[in-house]
C-alpha cells in the first residue's frame, strides 16, 4: 500500500495524518496482519513525495512518447511492445513495479502512476535505447 500522508513531531515520536477512512481500515487490516504473524512489527518507508509526471506540450509524457514513436519507427514493434520493453529495462534505473502474488512476475507501473522523478528513469531508458539504435533523440 502506497499512501501521500501529512505528518507532524509529536513527544512521543511522529504522528501521521492519512487522507480517507478507507485507508485507514487497510491501515488497521495491516497492523492485526502484522500484529499476529509478525508480533505487530511492519516496515513503512518515508520519502519526500513528488508531483505526478507532467503532461500536455513540452511534458514528460510528450517526450517518452515521441521516443517510443521513434523506437517502433526504426524496430517495426508494437508501441505497447516497446513501452512494455522499456519499463521493464527502466525498473534497474527505479522505475516502480509490482510483482504478480499469483505467478511471481514483476508488472511495471503504469505511466499514469508514476511521478516525476520515476518518469526520469523511463525517459533515461528510452534515451539510452535510441542511442544503441543510432536514432536521435534529445
Amino acid at each position: 500500500m502506497k499512501i501521500i500522508a501529512y505528518t507532524e513531531p509529536t513527544e512521543n515520536g511522529l504522528l501521521i495524518h492519512y487522507p480517507t477512512k478507507e485507508i485507514r481500515s487497510e491501515i488497521l487490516h495491516l497492523y492485526q496482519t502484522s500484529k499476529e504473524k509478525y508480533n505487530g512489527y511492519f516496515k513503512i518507508d518515508i520519502e519526500k513525495p513528488y508531483p505526478a509526471r507532467t503532461t500536455g506540450e513540452g511534458s514528460q509524457n510528450n517526450k517518452f512518447y515521441a521516443l517510443v514513436t521513434e523506437l517502433c519507427k526504426v524496430t517495426g514493434n508494437d508501441i505497447e511492445d516497446v513501452k512494455d520493453a522499456l519499463k521493464e529495462k527502466a525498473i534497474k534505473r527505479g522505475y516502480p513495479y509490482r510483482v504478480n502474488k499469483l505467478t511471481g512476475r514483476i508488472r511495471p507501473a503504469s505511466t499514469t502512476e508514476v511521478n516525476t522523478l520515476e518518469m526520469s528513469y523511463l525517459i533515461e531508458e528510452a534515451i539510452q535505447e535510441c542511442a544503441e539504435l543510432g536514432i536521435p533523440a534529445e
